[in-house]
């Protein structure tokens, strides 16, 4: 029984590991449940957008800037509530905004 129990889990181990787990091989595997083309470029401009945050929060800086550690901490708690790029749209808005009050003083 030990032996069939190790063999069924390399055979299975293999198959995992020989599969592909990005979107376009999955969908491939699932041809009657993938996603539409519209689906797919919304949620291609949607990871776009993540990654437009990613860069919005964590630029390079060589002093503490109050503005982008406000915007990171806000990012996440919005993402719960909106989309990447609807985020993305409001803490770019609300950066501007900030910075302009700030530099006025």
């Amino acid at each position: 029984m030990k032996i069939f129990s190790l063999v069924f889990l390399l055979l299975l181990t293999s198959h995992v590991q020989g599969e592909e787990f990005s979107y376009a091989e999955i969908a491939k595997r699932y041809p009657a449940v993938k996603l539409s083309d519209k689906q797919v470029r919304d949620a291609t401009m949607q990871g776009e957008c993540l990654v437009g945050l990613k860069a919005l929060n964590f630029r390079q800086k060589t002093d503490f800037d109050p503005v982008a550690e406000w915007s990171n901490f806000r990012s996440v708690s919005l993402l719960e509530q909106f989309p990447p790029c609807q985020v993305l749209i409001m803490l770019e808005v609300a950066q501007k905004h900030v910075k302009a009050a700030h530099q006025e003083q």
